[in-house]
């Protein structure tokens, strides 16, 4: 336990930091409560998951002026069982403003499967089947293309560098046949049936879902599944199953967020409305409020702007077995990301 003069690691939510940029309406509010903080021996923390949000915005340099101004923290760790992890000042600016890489690629390429259940959720609205599987397609032979530029095949040698060039046609002839192996249809079709089931049992307005205790929440929505689905669920993920750091593994409490998300515990209008483009911008941003609420996981305190964000906190944190405090700060737009 920390002693009194020990700073306290507070795991900042995105939605901060864009509401602390120049112009934004709700900035002088929020440096603020951030102040008081700070006073009380507050340090702010950000993840590589702020780094990817930030560096997709049309001017990633605004986000690293908030950055250095506040100032924040990297957290670094290696996976999710691990006990310690490290704060260091100063990568915002490296990390936000460096040229794309590899990696910055295959990162947006994993989320760009996202499309898959997007499309099977009937969330896309009147988006093709064909036409969504096409731009995945076109996204893959970017990102293979990427890696093709950045190697440096001179290096690797004739020899090694032909087995991998052959080993990267193979993986990209598999993934393209993946994606066009997939029944986007089918999955429609068993996401509509199951999503009906589900209504079924939950309750009639949604007033009432959000009436449940943080604390029972995840139990009540995880009992509206039928009896397989919901001995499935339970079975990956049981109840306190965090509070363990040997049952955890990185990406598990994320993909619990998310599931609930689709299961209509927290919700968002803005991933059904609008032209596609927007949807799936919103529909990304679920996920990462997945991965956000995970990496915050590790800090004493989690702050956001968003309600839902932290009604999922809340609930993931009770059902889970996390101390983690999550601390809802009312601002004058807390509806803009």
């Amino acid at each position: 336990m920390n002693s009194p003069d020990d700073p306290t690691p507070v795991y900042i939510d995105q939605n901060i930091l864009s509401h602390l940029r120049e112009g934004k309406s709700a900035k002088e509010e929020l440096v603020g409560v951030l102040s008081k903080l700070q006073e009380r021996n507050a340090v702010f923390v950000f993840s590589m998951t702020h780094v990817d949000e930030c560096r997709a915005s049309s001017q990633p340099e605004q986000f690293v002026e908030v950055m250095e101004e506040l100032p924040v923290y990297l957290m670094e760790f290696e996976n999710a069982c691990d006990q310690q992890s490290t704060l260091l000042l100063g990568r915002a600016r490296e990390l936000l403003l460096e040229p794309e890489d590899t990696t910055h690629h295959a990162k947006r390429l994993i989320e760009n499967l996202l499309h898959v259940m997007h499309f099977a959720s009937g969330w896309l609205g009147k988006t093709e089947a064909q036409r969504l599987k096409a731009e995945m397609a076109a996204e893959m032979a970017d990102f293979w293309e990427t890696i093709q530029r950045d190697v440096d095949w001179d290096v690797l040698g004739s020899e090694l560098g032909g087995q991998a060039k052959h080993a990267l046609s193979a993986a990209e002839g598999e993934m393209g046949r993946l994606i066009e192996s997939m029944f986007f249809e089918q999955f429609r079709d068993e996401w509509e049936t199951a999503w009906i089931k589900l209504k079924e049992r939950l309750p009639a307005n949604y007033a009432q879902l959000d009436e449940v205790p943080d604390e029972k929440a995840v139990s009540f929505v995880l009992s509206c599944l039928e009896d397989r689905d919901r001995e499935a669920v339970q079975s990956q993920y049981p109840k306190g199953f965090w509070s363990n750091p040997e049952s955890r593994k990185t990406g598990e409490l994320a993909g619990l967020a998310f599931m609930l998300f689709m299961c209509g515990l927290v919700r968002d209008r803005r991933v059904k409305k609008g032209n596609t483009e927007s949807r799936m911008q919103y529909f990304r941003g679920q996920f990462r409020d997945g991965v956000h609420i995970e990496n915050a996981a590790r800090c004493p305190v989690f702050i956001t702007c968003d309600k839902g964000a932290a009604r999922l906190a809340r609930s993931l944190y009770a059902y889970t077995g996390i101390e983690t405090k999550v601390v809802e700060l009312q601002i004058r737009d807390a509806a803009a990301r």
